[in-house]
């Protein structure tokens, strides 16, 4: 009995991973037969990735509108690849592969790195009955809606969090500048420099001078790779990216989004009460972290950034909210850790789950429009609130005793 105790202490969360790989499978197989995967944002992906590998430009607009074409694409948001070219180079293993093989293959990937973030965030919590609720949690993720989207649409959401952990992981371990190196990674996706920037107040405070050393060189190689595939890539980037914010500003679940709405669509207005809200939120996050910084550690301070990270930029999407994950997972186990229950645990991802599904039925079920409404993804917005209050109200009060 004994030895199977030592079993279960050292290799239980392997063996829940395990338990997921068919789900996962299985997942990734219905989404295949059903998802026009042609005409979805995963496309997007794997066009810029197979230009990458086959010689050709993501930047070229003949060849990336042709490239749409020639897979019978007939939705084409974009008359370029409209993200960092280092991202298409990235994604060039993918582009090998014929469209619907890398469709299936991608969303059982993402899954699994999923799946591996919630293992490895499950290890922070001691027992082995603890690290079995880890079960849950892999279960819980994998039915909310918001990171439900990401998996049918085909987007990098899991391969972002993957970046994330890992960096915490590198700082957790005290190799700092490699945790800086994995933060900059979010810039392939520049929405979530808003996370990076968070999580750089904190290094800042923490005077983590080698981790800022990291995310610097890691900015850095961005840049080079870009400049040694196009000379010219930043500026064809910027383009590209302006014309998609205009295109798709004030309709995600962000603060922009709102404040757009209470100001009845008059841009300089929204404009003007977001930068004073994001203002004001970053001055209280910041005076926070200060007034904590002793006793918060690099879970909890990651958790506390990346909820009001993905609230303030001006273009982002719920799927996004896979960073969540992180977040979600300290509340689940402080939860049970705090309570001594699973009861309270397991409300908070029920309630979670269901907020993402209410606004994933209201994302199709509402259409786009011209009219000034809640539009679309918009309803997302209160998961990421639930989870930014429930976080920060356990990170804030480590000591606490309920």
């Amino acid at each position: 009995m004994r030895k199977i105790q030592l079993f279960l202490q050292r290799w239980v969360l392997v063996l829940l991973l395990i338990l997921m790989v068919p789900v996962y499978w299985n997942v990734a197989v219905l989404n295949e037969r059903r998802v026009d995967y042609v005409n979805n944002g995963f496309f997007t992906f794997w066009l810029g990735g197979r230009l990458a590998a086959t010689g050709g430009h993501p930047y070229d607009m003949a060849e990336y509108v042709g490239g749409h074409h020639a897979h019978g694409a007939t939705w084409i948001p974009n008359q370029i690849f409209p993200y960092p070219l280092p991202l298409a180079l990235l994604l060039a293993p993918l582009g090998l592969l014929p469209i619907d093989r890398a469709y299936l293959a991608w969303d059982f990937v993402a899954q699994m790195l999923i799946g591996l973030s919630i293992v490895w965030l499950a290890t922070h919590w001691e027992g082995t009955n603890r690290r079995l609720y880890a079960l849950v949690l892999l279960i819980a993720i994998l039915l909310n809606g918001n990171i439900y989207l990401g998996l049918l649409t085909g987007t990098i959401a899991a391969l972002l969090l993957s970046f994330l952990v890992l960096s915490l992981h590198f700082f957790e371990s005290g190799r700092h500048f490699y945790g800086g190196l994995a933060l900059a990674l979010l810039a392939l996706k520049p929405p979530l420099l808003t996370v990076v920037t968070l999580i750089g107040l904190w290094l800042l405070l923490r005077r983590a001078w080698r981790g800022l050393a990291g995310l610097a060189a890691g900015a850095l190689a961005l840049l080079l790779i870009g400049l040694w595939q196009d000379p010219l890539w930043v500026g064809k980037f910027l383009g590209a990216g302006e014309n998609l914010l205009s295109m798709r500003i004030g309709n995600q679940p962000t603060l922009l989004s709102y404040t757009r709405l209470a100001c009845g669509g008059q841009m300089t207005c929204a404009l003007g009460l977001y930068a004073f809200l994001a203002l004001a939120l970053l001055l209280i996050f910041t005076s926070l972290l200060w007034k904590h910084l002793p006793r918060l550690n690099a879970l909890a301070a990651f958790s506390l950034a990346i909820p009001l990270g993905v609230l303030l930029p001006p273009y982002l999407w719920s799927y996004d909210y896979a960073l969540l994950v992180i977040p979600i997972c300290y509340c689940a186990f402080e939860l049970v850790r705090r309570r001594s229950s699973y009861l309270h645990a397991t409300l908070f991802l029920l309630l979670l789950d269901g907020l993402a599904m209410i606004g994933l039925t209201l994302f199709w079920l509402n259409p786009e429009s011209a009219a000034l409404t809640i539009q679309r993804d918009m309803w997302s917005i209160w998961t990421a609130l639930y989870v930014l209050g429930v976080t920060w109200r356990l990170a804030l009060h480590p000591d606490e005793k309920n």
